[in-house]
This record gives structure tokens, C-alpha cells and sequence, in this order.
């Protein structure tokens, strides 16, 4: 099954809705810049890309993203200004933070580009530790042999909001590479849009060997990123349950700009497939 990075649906989806489509009868606003990315706990590096919006009917752009260069970009971290440096000719602005793991402060971004001021706001929430008995995944042994795990996209009701991620041993995140195609999973604290919907049932399917390991990371979101991606996720994993008239999903980022600065926390452990299937 061909997984698709949630991170690109999302930066997809707000790159079209800064552009406009005359034959559409909702046009959404025209915006200067779509950011991505945020402060993470899980290194020191830290990762802000921005890129331009393009138009409806490039194909090409709307696959090879159009990268902001020049601008002047930063993050408070509550003690000071930590300025991030482009990687040239990426729109990939990175910084070395100390103070990335301030728990319950906000993290505050601002960029200048083209004579315009943007900011955001996100809070930094403690994870709550990974525990065997909760972990988003069934396991089944195989007549192969082996096992097959079903990793749900997403669950619902939950009264925590986070993201996880479950990868085979020897595959990392890397928060700097945001077209890579990571298979997120995410714990909404809302309800179904439509508990009959066939589209919110996607799970991903995973062959694998009884002996082998799995590396789950689980990430912290805010109140404020958690409503923001389920209000996402309506416009792509969900589209068409509630309206056929797309949306304008708005962001943190403040001024004509769209897309999502956050702060989480990461928690990762490395677990074996026999101590899952005996909780």
C-alpha cells in the first residue's frame, strides 16, 4: 500500500488554498507564505520551512514547492531571540536551540519577508509516557509465521490529543525532512465526523517477524494544533463526510499567511513484538 506523508498532504492542501480557482465558487484568500514546522524536544536542531502558494493549474509547482529564500526569521524561547539560518536555496531555516524543552511555555516564531511581519504562538506540553498497554496498533501472528500489524490513522474520543509514530528498527525521524514520508498516526480527543464512514477506518498494514522490534515515538500536541489538524484532516482524509465546498483551515501564523508553528515534546522507546503481543 502506498503510504502518503501526512505532513505534504497538509502543506498540499494549504499551498492550493493560497491560490485562487476562478471556476470555483469558493475561492479561498491568496496568502504570501505557508509555514511549516516548529520546536521539538527530540533534538536540538530545529526546522522551519516556508514556501510560496502556487496556482491551481501548475502541476509542476504544486509538486516541486516553490522555497522562500531571503527572509529573517526567529524564535523566542521565552529567555531570548534565537535567529534561524536558510539552508541556501531551500526555504529550510534551522537553528540550534538550548531551550527547547521549556515545558508549559510558549515558544513565539517571527519571520520579516518582503516588508511584513508574521508571528505564531505554541505552547509546549509534557508527552505523557509510552505505555506498552496503550500503544495504537493491533499484532496477529500470520500463517506465514510472521505477524501482521494494523496501525490505525486515526482514534477517537481519546482524553489525550497525540501523534505517534511506529517504524521498524533502524528507520528514525528526522523533523528536517519534511518531504519524507512518515506514516503519522494520530489520537483525537473529539468524536468521528461519521462513525459509518468508510474513510475513517484507514489503518496501515504492516508485515513483520515475530523477532523483530519497532521504534515508537509519541509526540505532545497543544489544544490549539490538535483542533487545527482535525479541522485538516476534515479537508483531506475526511472530505466529502460533512461538505463538498472546501474550506479555508487556518493556522497560527498571524497577518496573509497559512500553516501551523508548533512546540511537542518526543518521547521514543524501542519495543519488541513479543512484549507487545503478551499486553
Amino acid at each position: 500500500m502506498k503510504l502518503k506523508a501526512d505532513l505534504w498532504i497538509l502543506t498540499l492542501l494549504l499551498v492550493l488554498m493560497g491560490c485562487k480557482k476562478q471556476e470555483d465558487p469558493f475561492i479561498p484568500p491568496m496568502y504570501d507564505l505557508i509555514v511549516e514546522g516548529g520546536i521539538n524536544t527530540y533534538s536540538k536542531h530545529q526546522y522551519i520551512r516556508l514556501i510560496k502558494p502556487v496556482d491551481f493549474g501548475n502541476e509542476e509547482a504544486s509538486v516541486n514547492l516553490n522555497p522562500i529564500s531571503g527572509a529573517v526569521v526567529s524564535v523566542n524561547d521565552g529567555v531570548q531571540d534565537v535567529p534561524f539560518t536558510e539552508i541556501p536555496g531551500t526555504g529550510i531555516y534551522t537553528a540550534v536551540m538550548e531551550n527547547n524543552d521549556r515545558y508549559d511555555a510558549a515558544y513565539t516564531l517571527t519571520i520579516n519577508y518582503n516588508h511584513k511581519e508574521y508571528k505564531a504562538i505554541d505552547s509546549l506540553y509534557p508527552v505523557f509516557p509510552i505505555d506498552a498497554n496503550y500503544i495504537p496498533l493491533s499484532i496477529k501472528k500470520a500463517q506465514t509465521g510472521g505477524v501482521r500489524l494494523t496501525i490505525p490513522k486515526h482514534t477517537f474520543g481519546t482524553k489525550i490529543a497525540q501523534q505517534w509514530l511506529i517504524l521498524p528498527e533502524g528507520k528514525t525521524w528526522d523533523p528536517g525532512k519534511f518531504n519524507e514520508s512518515y506514516p503519522y498516526s494520530y489520537s483525537h480527543v473529539y468524536g468521528t465526523p461519521n462513525a459509518l464512514h468508510p474513510l475513517i477506518q484507514k489503518a496501515r498494514i504492516v508485515d513483520s517477524g515475530i523477532n523483530d522490534n519497532l521504534v515508537i515515538y509519541k509526540y505532545s500536541l497543544s489544544e490549539n494544533y490538535s483542533a487545527y489538524l482535525y479541522s485538516v484532516f476534515q479537508e483531506t482524509d475526511w472530505k466529502g463526510l460533512l461538505s463538498s465546498v472546501p474550506g479555508n483551515v487556518k493556522g497560527n501564523i498571524s497577518g496573509n499567511a497559512n500553516g501551523f508553528f508548533y512546540a511537542i515534546d518526543v518521547e521514543v522507546q524501542t519495543k519488541s513484538i513479543k512484549e507487545l503481543m503478551e499486553n
